[in-house]
Parts: C-alpha cells; sequence; structure tokens
C-alpha cells in the first residue's frame, strides 16, 4: 500500500496517543522530565539517544506530519511550506541586531518591544511586528501585548554562540543561495565543474566570498565547529574508533597525522582525550597553521604544545617514506582525512589516495602498517528511513550541491571509489547517522604484507 494511501484521521490520531503514552511511561520509568519551553527548561528527551526514546520520538513525529497535510489539505499544506520564508527574515534580523540578547534571561523576564527597539536602534514599530512574527512560532513569548520574553528556544540561541552562528548562517547565506538554484540550472550546469548557486547569486565560489567577508567566514567557521560538536557524528565515530584501538591510543609514541587540518583544533580535542597519542596537523595554509600553534600556547594544558606539532603540506603534494617519523618502537602511525573528500571530483579523490600508498606500504621490521582514516558525508540509498527522517538528508544533499555543485555519494559510491583509487586497499566501513547528518568513516590498509600487527588484531 502507497505510503499516502493509509491516512483515515482517527487511526493516526490514535496511532498519535498510544505512542505518546508509551513515550511518557518510558520518561516517567526512567525519572526523565517532561519537556516543557520555559526559560532554564532542559529535559533528557531532547537529549538522550536511547533506542526507544528515538524510535518513539521519530514515529510521533511523523504521524503528527501526517496528520497536519491531511487537516491542511493541498492549499493550506504548500501555503505553510513556503510561508515561513517571512519567519526566517524576522529571525535573521533579531539575530543581526542582537535584539535577543538585550532579553533578560529570568524566568518570567520581558521587556517591550520599544525598549528593544532604542537599544537596538530600530523603528519601534517594525520591531514590534517582526518580535509578534518570532513570537508566533515559540521562539519568543509575548505575555503581555508589545513586550516580549524568552522561551527556551531563544535562551539556546543567547547562550550558544557556535549554534546561533549556524543558524545565522542558514538564515543567510543558504537562503540566498537556494533563491538562485533555479536560475542556475538554466544553462548545462553539471556536478564539479558547473557553477553552484552560490556562486551564480554572489558571483564567486563560497569559500571566496567568506574570504572577502571576513565577519561572515568567522561566523561559517563558528557554525561548523558547533555543528560537528552536536549535529554531526562523524567525530564521535572517529573518537569511538580510537578508543576501541586501545593499543594503538595506548601505544608509546604513536602518531596520528590529521591532513588538511587547518588550525588543529580536532586534534587538540583528541589531544585532550587520548593522553598516549602525539598529533601532527598538515595544512597548505601557514595562516591557519600559526593560528592553530597560537591556540596551542594559550590552551591551559601545557603539555599539549610538546605533544601536537603543525607542519606545512600541500594537500596533493608528493608523499614519501620520509614523512613518516623514525619510531623508537612499533608504534602505529594513522593519517586522518576529516571532512576532506566530500567537495572533489573522483578523479581528485583517488590521486589523493594515491598519494599516500608509499607512507602505507612503510613499516620498520615487525613493525605495524600505518592505517588511513576517512571520515566524510554519506547520502542514504533510497528507503533507508521514513520520508520525514529522510528529509533532513535530502536538504543535505540539495544544500551541498546549492552551496559547492557537488554531488554527494553513497556509501556504495564512496567504496567503489576507494577500491578504484587500488585495488590493494583493504578498506573496514562503518557509519553513524544523527538527526541532521549521516557520515561513513573508513579504515583502509593495503593488502600486500598485512601480517600479524597492531592494528590487524583489533580489526
Amino acid at each position: 500500500m502507497s505510503k499516502l494511501q493509509d491516512n483515515s484521521l482517527v487511526p493516526i490520531a490514535s496511532k498519535i496517543l498510544s505512542h505518546i503514552t508509551e513515550l511518557s511511561q518510558h520518561l516517567s520509568l526512567h525519572s526523565i522530565a517532561p519537556p516543557n519551553l520555559r526559560v532554564g527548561a532542559n529535559s533528557d528527551l531532547w537529549t538522550a539517544h536511547s533506542a526507544k526514546i528515538d524510535a518513539l520520538r521519530s514515529t510521533i513525529l511523523g504521524l503528527t506530519q501526517r496528520l497536519d497535510k491531511l487537516l491542511e489539505g493541498p492549499h493550506g499544506f504548500l501555503h505553510e511550506y513556503v510561508s515561513p520564508n517571512w519567519e526566517h527574515g524576522a529571525l535573521y534580523t533579531l539575530l543581526e541586531f542582537d535584539v535577543l540578547q538585550k532579553i533578560p534571561l529570568e524566568d518570567g523576564a520581558s521587556v517591550s518591544a520599544v525598549r528593544l527597539a532604542e537599544q537596538s536602534s530600530l523603528p519601534a514599530e517594525k520591531l514590534l511586528r517582526i518580535c509578534r512574527l518570532v513570537a508566533t512560532a515559540g521562539i519568543l513569548e509575548e505575555n503581555k501585548e508589545g513586550e516580549f520574553a524568552h522561551t527556551a528556544i531563544s535562551e539556546t540561541l543567547v547562550r550558544d554562540e557556535g549554534f546561533r552562528s549556524w543558524v545565522h548562517f542558514q538564515l543567510f547565506e543558504t537562503r540566498v543561495a537556494s533563491a538562485h538554484l533555479a536560475d542556475s540550472l538554466k544553462k548545462p550546469n553539471p556536478f564539479w565543474t558547473g557553477e553552484a548557486a552560490f556562486e551564480h547569486a554572489w558571483g564567486v565560489p563560497m569559500y571566496t566570498w567568506h574570504a572577502q567577508h571576513p565577519e561572515k567566514g568567522k561566523r561559517f567557521a563558528q557554525a561548523m565547529n558547533s555543528v560537528a560538536q552536536t549535529l554531526d557524528p562523524g567525530d564521535s565515530l572517529i573518537i569511538d574508533w580510537l578508543s576501541s584501538h586501545t593499543n594503538f591510543t595506548q601505544a608509546s609514541n604513536a602518531l596520528l597525522i590529521e591532513v588538511s587540518g587547518r588550525t588543529g583544533s580536532f586534534s587538540q580535542r583528541l589531544a585532550t582525550l587520548f593522553p598516549a597519542l602525539s598529533f601532527e596537523v598538515q595544512d597548505s595554509s601557514p595562516e591557519l597553521l600559526s593560528r592553530g600553534e597560537q591556540l596551542i600556547l594559550s590552551n591551559p594544558d601545557p603539555n599539549l604544545a610538546g605533544r601536537i606539532r603543525f607542519r606545512n603540506h600541500d594537500l596533493f603534494g608528493p608523499r614519501s617514506v620520509g614523512d613518516l617519523p623514525v619510531h623508537e618502537d612499533t608504534s602505529p602511525t594513522i593519517f586522518l582525512l576529516r571532512s576532506v573528500l566530500w567537495n572533489m571530483p573522483d578523479d581528485s579523490v583517488a590521486s589523493l589516495l594515491q598519494s599516500f600508498i608509499p607512507s602505507l606500504q612503510c613499516r620498520q621490521a615487525n613493525g605495524p602498517t600505518p592505517c588511513l582514516l576517512i571520515s566524510d558525508l554519506v547520502s542514504p540509498v533510497y528507503g533507508t528511513f521514513a520520508p520525514h527522517v529522510e528529509k533532513a538528508f535530502r536538504r543535505r544533499d540539495v544544500t551541498l550541491m546549492t552551496m559547492h555543485n557537488v554531488q554527494q555519494r553513497t556509501a556504495e559510491e564512496w567504496g567503489n571509489l576507494i577500491r578504484r583509487a587500488d585495488a590493494r586497499f583493504k578498506v573496514t566501513y562503518s557509519e553513524r547517522y544523527s538527526s541532521h547528518s549521516y557520515r561513513g568513516l573508513w579504515q583502509v590498509q593495503l593488502k600486500d604484507d598485512i601480517k600479524s600487527n597492531i592494528l590487524d588484531s583489533e580489526l
């Protein structure tokens, strides 16, 4: 039966009630506070990722969205589907003028639109209408006419600067680019070699535009750092892999080389989690490497400076056996490509992977074979998820096409590409997804002469 046929109102409502009841009982059984949106509110329902809670929450959300469509009908649904553009513009205005930060975070505290307008140098009558529209979405609360207070949603935007930067980026750069997607496709525009909608809108690629507008570039960097730590499971995949390979992480003089590691912020994070590991951050930008060195020096842990070094290295430059340090024992070396390959065409990916072959062949007598870890975005195959879950991943497909004109790859496409680079590559794959991102982790070694070593024992 089609997903759209089984849509009777009463059965859907009954299922919602049944699942809500089950979820409420589960929360009570595990002493999890029920959710509310008051300032200071918090519930493990929002952050817990147990299989039971995730399954119930996803099922309920899917059912309520189906019920919404049935109640609204095609015209009403489409009206609501396209109208949030105005809410997004209103919220962007509040973020751009720091209006939310001018409302006290105490529960029940409110500020008049007139006062907020004076503090923000905005017209009071216009700001009133902007705040009122945002309040209808539950982001703010208008308890008394013309006076606005925080909810837990706006509180998050005030307290979490990185997440606020991500919302800011979504409300400006991606909105403008998406409005130019159709125009960018009115001429031949193949993946990789064509022009991204962002470039069509602004005249230059996104990273170039951010370099030309450093305040937006800084915001974007904060946004991506926040996403990596909260919405993206890629970093946790790497951390869990390292945690499970204790013979590597606890070995004396073990080295992890983060390729195209920019300022090395992730290596710095790993260094605090794995105190036996040493790190080398490679990048082609002296400016980024210099910033990374300054970050290390400002870190309160004085030992990090001795465990993380920085090296200028062109991403596609030749790699040789000499790239590997000489160990005093048989400790392994791990190369890490973290979110490096997603925006490269197939030939460039293959060429880069082939550049690691001399180093992957390098081993001391009776020593370990080096390993390459690849962490990158994956597009799930059709039918993996229910539509309301799949939407986030299809949104990512279109986002990368719009912003960079790149094609997301499925896990099978990634695997075929890695093996095409060299038939000797031995690949072990794992994956993980969150509500907003689908990630893969590939462990790559050479088949030739892979004998008993510190990594093979744990594959």
